[in-house]
């Protein structure tokens, strides 16, 4: 059922009951102010690359080119960097240049401090010998690039390797979008990262609500002409729904069309948090989103690199909730943003939770309340949350506290502390107000900072990412971020105390002081 007042197939009724208030767009400069402040800061950045400022210190056969230029708020820019060492790709040896708008470089960093010169730029192993080598990574391979030669830094040493990027399946039989990095000298696979990310996640519906449609002729299909690139399509033969009328879903979830509604819905409410609270243009930060299938006969839901893909729970629902689209287009940007997919085991998992998390309390849908938990109102299994965020060890006997052994557990499991931490800098450690108290590691007291404020701190670290990105590593980028972001220290503060509650320490490199500005 289309809104009065508004263009046909631009708005349109989806699901049952519960109508949702949309939010309204914010008021922004002028298009040649923006473009000249980010002008002010690439220049500064790439003055900074130039000369070797800071982290930025490089040999004299290394070369930064500029990559990425990502707008965020408060007049800031996060600009990355790839490396090349005597013409060749260094991977690992990537850096990110935080600037202002005034033309203030206020931060740098760089994957590697270490030299990053290797002996030879001249493989011993042969390329087809290091792609089967790469290939056996997978239970199955459905495509493969070309492998190109590189110089892979890993855990601070450098080596020339072969890397290749794989698409298929793994060996558990989840989907798989691999690249392999094969010492070029040895044979020895040196690292591999795997950017398809799935998270076996809950789904409720939204509600009667509005989405965007494309009109054509008699046709409406579900493709937002808002939001380049957002569809959906029913997984079996990859058709995107289109019908004759601009009326979509039967309030069932067990409705593949219905499932396809709620995606439409829970991604334009993410763009819509992007936008409104992060300053990002868009799911990619260039003003595009991703497509979606819904119909996977699995007790699963994943994103493969390149496409968001739902199936279903233990009662034949499709599970598309906020949390569940949320967390997988969370994994989208962790791979879009500096540094590409986050590597230690949890950021991952818990970069989506956390985007899942932001994007309810956005959306305040009166069917899906913010609460912090994840996957908790289809049952995937008629056991409620999979994972929870303000006590993890309510779910699986899940981490609250960092160690030593969060680095090799597995993925969803020691996404744990990073979920605690949030909910911690969000909310505190007592929030009250109906919202459930958070226990500390260290018995501290922490107040929150709102979870607007929180997602601002989270999203402006993964602006400072670095391939290789670790717990530690984000305890450093996040305290450079609010920092950065608010000048009485009040984020700082409160965002060093909710890292100290979940026992992650001061680290190297970290901000350890902030003064206050007038």
């Amino acid at each position: 059922m289309k809104r009065k007042g508004m263009t046909a197939g631009v708005a349109l009724a989806v699901l049952a009951s519960g109508a949702v208030a949309l939010t309204a767009s914010p008021v922004f400069a002028s298009q040649d102010q923006a473009i000249d402040h980010q002008a002010l800061a690439v220049a500064a950045a790439d003055r900074a690359a130039a000369n070797g400022l800071d982290a930025l210190v490089k040999g004299p056969d290394e070369v930064y080119a500029r990559d990425m230029v990502t707008p965020f708020v408060n007049d800031l820019y996060s600009i990355s960097y790839q490396r090349t060492w005597r013409g060749v790709p260094v991977v690992g040896g990537d850096a990110t240049v935080l600037a202002d708008g005034q033309g203030t470089v206020r931060a740098t960093v760089a994957g590697t401090r270490a030299g990053v010169a290797v002996p030879s730029t001249t493989a011993k192993v042969a390329k087809a010998a290091a792609e089967r080598t790469a290939r056996s990574r997978q239970a199955t391979t459905s495509q493969a690039q070309p492998s190109r030669l590189v110089v892979k830094v890993t855990d601070d040493k450098p080596a020339l390797a072969w890397e290749q990027l794989l698409i298929g399946t793994r060996k558990d039989g989840g989907p798989s979008h691999l690249t392999v990095w094969v010492d070029a000298t040895t044979g020895a696979v040196l690292d591999q990262v795997e950017d398809a990310a799935e998270g076996t996640l809950n789904s409720e519906w939204n509600g009667q609500v509005s989405i965007n449609t494309t009109h054509s002729g008699s046709t409406y299909t579900l493709a937002d002409p808002t939001r380049p690139g957002l569809q959906c399509a029913d997984y079996s033969g990859g058709r995107v729904f289109s019908k004759a009328t601009d009326s979509w879903g039967t309030g069932s979830a067990s409705s593949k069309e219905t499932g396809c509604g709620d995606v439409m819905y829970d991604a334009s409410q993410e763009w819509n948090m992007l936008k409104d609270w992060l300053g990002r243009n868009g799911h990619t930060g260039s003003g595009r989103s991703w497509p979606a299938k819904v119909g996977l006969n699995e007790l699963n839901a994943y994103w493969d690199g390149s496409t968001i893909t739902i199936g279903h729970n233990s009662a034949n629902k499709w599970i598309a909730s906020m949390d569940v689209v949320g967390h997988e287009y969370g994994h989208g940007l962790d791979q879009n943003t500096p540094g590409g997919t986050s590597r230690e085991a949890g950021l991952g998992e818990g970069t989506g939770d956390i985007f899942g998390a932001l994007t309810e309390a956005y959306a305040n849908n009166p069917k899906d309340r913010p609460d912090y938990t994840v996957g908790e109102t289809v049952n995937l299994q008629g056991s409620g949350p999979i994972r929870n965020m303000y006590n993890p060890s309510l779910v699986n006997n899940d981490p609250n506290c960092y160690s030593a052994s969060i680095p090799n557990a597995e993925v969803h499991k020691a996404a744990g502390p990073l979920n605690h931490w949030f909910y911690l800098l969000a909310e505190g450690s007592a929030p009250g107000g109906g919202k459930p108290n958070s226990p500390t590691c260290n018995s501290s007291s922490v107040t929150g900072v709102g979870v607007k404020d929180a997602g601002r701190v989270f999203y402006g670290a993964m602006l400072l990412k670095t391939s290789g990105m670790t717990y530690k590593k984000y305890r450093v980028a996040t305290l450079t971020a609010a920092k950065n972001l608010d000048k009485t220290c009040n984020l700082y503060n409160r965002t060093k105390a909710a890292w100290n509650a979940i026992s992650l320490p001061a680290q190297t490199g970290e901000p350890t002081t902030c003064t206050p500005q007038v």
